[in-house]
């Protein structure tokens, strides 16, 4: 296989359920179910980058839409890529599962007869509101869908032969095949991207967000490294150390990702120079803080009452 670079009309990023989880996972916010739930997430993002390093790296004639979520009858459905060929989209529905598991007629389950939802019948759904949502509004268009376990330590036993159901020893030569068999598709689908990207959701309206409260969660600046506590001392070059991996960063990436982290898990409350200063319990100086808010925020108002946007 050549190595090449696909075009991402829509890249992939963190769920807001998973950003919310990773946060308050940092800050002693989740309890053990909620910690296992993360975990799902993550390794489900993980198993969807690890699939975008393949596309990146091989399907050089595709277009790529990551994350879509799409209403279609009152019905939700996501799909983890779509891909935009000359002969038609490819719908890709990534797993990293792992461990083994076993299929009795429909029912999928572990081998210690744990049954999950079955996977296969999830990827059936959304191909059928994908291609209602496209009849509803004249796309007449094929769609081949793919259910892809990315995970080389997924087995699955008892499988019957399902084209579309792609286990990890058969990805290399899916992923061959497929570039061979598509091609680029130009201007072609402008109108239906155009079409996807106005009416795409961005979360599920019931997603599964833990309660927590302000004065519940541990304050102070979390390593991005390792996830430990940075001290509060700056360095020659003005930034601060982790106290456990020693990693450094600028004061300036700091503060910028805090007031974003504080956002996503208070939207309603304003970025104040005090409020940034609790929230980092007091790891940096006000006026540091001050100085960095001014020079990347636009500031409302005035003296005590100001606050940034």
């Amino acid at each position: 296989m050549k190595g090449c670079e696909v075009l991402i009309i829509l890249p992939r990023s963190e769920s807001p359920e998973l950003l919310i989880h990773s946060y308050l996972s940092s800050r002693n916010g989740l309890t053990e179910k909620e910690k296992q739930y993360h975990l799902h997430l993550e390794k489900g993002f993980e198993g969807e980058k690890q699939f975008d390093a393949l596309a990146d790296t091989f399907l050089k004639d595709m277009l790529f839409m990551n994350d879509i979520l799409l209403e279609q009858n009152n019905s939700h459905f996501q799909m983890d890529s779509l891909g935009f060929s000359k002969d038609g989209l490819h719908m890709f529905d990534i797993k990293n599962f792992e461990g083994d598991f076993c299929m009795e007629g429909d029912a999928w389950k572990t081998t210690s007869g744990i049954e999950i939802k079955n996977p296969y019948h999830q990827l059936e759904r959304c191909t059928a509101l994908l291609r209602k949502f496209l009849l509803e509004r004249k796309y007449n268009i094929s769609i081949k869908s793919y259910l892809i376990f990315i995970n080389p330590h997924f087995t699955l036993y008892q499988a019957p032969q399902i084209p579309n159901i792609i286990l990890p020893t058969q990805l290399d030569r899916f992923i061959e095949k497929l570039q061979m068999d598509t091609s680029n598709p130009g201007t072609r689908y402008n109108k239906l991207i155009e079409t996807i990207l106005s009416e795409k959701l961005n979360h599920y309206p019931n997603s599964t967000i833990p309660k927590y409260e302000y004065s519940e969660l541990s304050k102070g600046v979390i390593c991005m490294e390792c996830g430990s506590a940075m001290l509060p001392l700056i360095n020659r070059r003005g930034q601060l150390v982790c106290c456990e991996c020693s990693k450094m960063e600028s004061i300036e990436s700091i503060v910028l990702r805090s007031v974003d982290e504080l956002q996503v898990l208070f939207p309603e409350k304003k970025i104040t120079t005090m409020g940034m200063y609790d929230w980092c319990n007091g790891s940096m100086r006000e006026k540091t803080i001050q100085r960095q808010l001014i020079k990347n925020f636009t500031r409302n108002s005035r003296g005590k009452f100001s606050y940034y946007v």
